[in-house]
């Protein structure tokens, strides 16, 4: 991927602005190389400057979708050996992070699915080899317990989708790189934030729990098991708010023009929409996921929506013509805004997180 001037500039900005350190946090995370997507070690927004690399660290994200978008990971389709091998990554990430495992083995809660997406541009071809076979996959989950004595028992998920569709009949990957390496790349960022903030001595007070769902391409099967089959000490009825990110890449450009009021505006609006009841509640960037007697849904976040948790859903999918395609490459993520609005997501959580009224459902 070249650069443009544009993106040269930042760069070279950036890495005079913070010297030494530029270097030593570079060297942070996954191998690096001259060719990931330039977003720059501060991002600019309207007026303001966002220092990213204190928090959220777009650099890092484009990395790890680079490196899980790639032909090694063969589209990470549940069940195959790329879908294995993405496993094994998110698990070390959340070892490395310091989340504490959660899984019914580990970090993992081990389930099974057939196979009914296995490529996004027939759905359900059954010319595909792997259509309808059943195969076992995972949810890899990871928690960072409460400290305040009374809110540490309610649970706020923050989640994306590991999974996608694996390959075309004839062989070509698809690399879901927006769908959803960009949301999971947040989470794994969200999580790192919070874990920065409680060795400052800002702890969070609820259970925060991070899960990167499998088989969201069949039919979101992982989250639906983890509905049916809660985890021990992790009960549905002490969620209080379960958000899902899924396709930030693609769409958010807006976000590097925005004043910094305009992002506390917006982090502001969604903590007061956690808790007010209603299913309108909904802008062009996310969305609460309503209610519905449904088997199948649009989003993980619907099987909680049908027992009455709290939800919020953070993509763009509607007017992307990557959707579903092999051209969602990791080329075509827009990392600059994408850290911006995921900086944004975390102050909202924090909101969530700090508020001192108790939520959980009297049974």
């Amino acid at each position: 991927m070249e650069f443009t001037s544009r993106w040269q500039t930042r760069c070279l900005l950036a890495i005079a602005a913070i010297g030494p350190l530029a270097v030593s946090m570079y060297a942070v995370g996954f191998n690096q190389s001259d060719s990931f997507n330039p977003a720059g070690k501060k991002l600019t927004s309207g007026t303001q400057v966002v220092e990213s690399n204190s928090l959220i660290d777009d650099l890092r994200m484009s990395d790890f979708v680079k490196e899980l978008a790639s032909e090694k990971y063969e589209g990470r389709l549940p069940g195959t050996d790329g879908d294995k091998l993405s496993i094994e990554m998110v698990v070390n990430e959340f070892k490395k992070i310091g989340l504490q495992p959660a899984g019914t083995n580990g970090y993992l809660q081990n389930f099974n699915t057939t196979i009914a997406e296995p490529d996004g541009e027939s759905h359900g071809n059954p010319e595909n080899p792997l259509f309808g076979q059943r195969m076992l996959t995972s949810n890899v989950i990871g928690i960072l317990p409460g400290t305040d004595p009374v809110l540490s028992k309610e649970i706020i998920i923050v989640s994306a989708h590991r999974d996608h569709l694996g390959r075309t009949p004839d062989g070509i990957h698809y690399p879901g790189a927006n769908d959803d390496l960009s949301g999971l790349a947040a989470t794994l960022e969200l999580a790192r934030a919070f874990v920065k903030f409680k060795v400052e001595n800002k702890p969070n007070k609820r259970t925060l729990m991070f899960v990167a769902y499998g088989a969201e391409e069949q039919h979101e099967m992982g989250s639906m098991y983890h509905v049916a089959n809660p985890l021990p000490g992790y009960p549905n009825k002490n969620i209080v708010l379960m958000i899902t990110i899924d396709m930030i890449g693609q769409g958010y450009d807006k976000w590097e023009r925005l004043s910094q009021s305009e992002l506390n505006e917006y982090a502001q609006t969604w903590f007061e929409e956690v808790y007010n009841g209603r299913n309108d509640d909904e802008d062009d960037y996310s969305h609460k996921y309503q209610r519905e007697n449904k088997n199948t849904y649009s989003y993980d976040a619907g099987p909680f929506a049908k027992v009455g948790i709290n939800n919020r859903v953070f993509g763009i999918a509607a007017g992307i013509s990557t959707y579903h395609k092999t051209a969602d490459t990791w080329e075509t993520v827009r990392f600059a805004p994408a850290a911006i609005f995921t900086n944004t997501i975390f102050e909202f959580l924090r909101k969530v997180d700090q508020d001192p009224q108790v939520h959980i459902k009297p049974q």
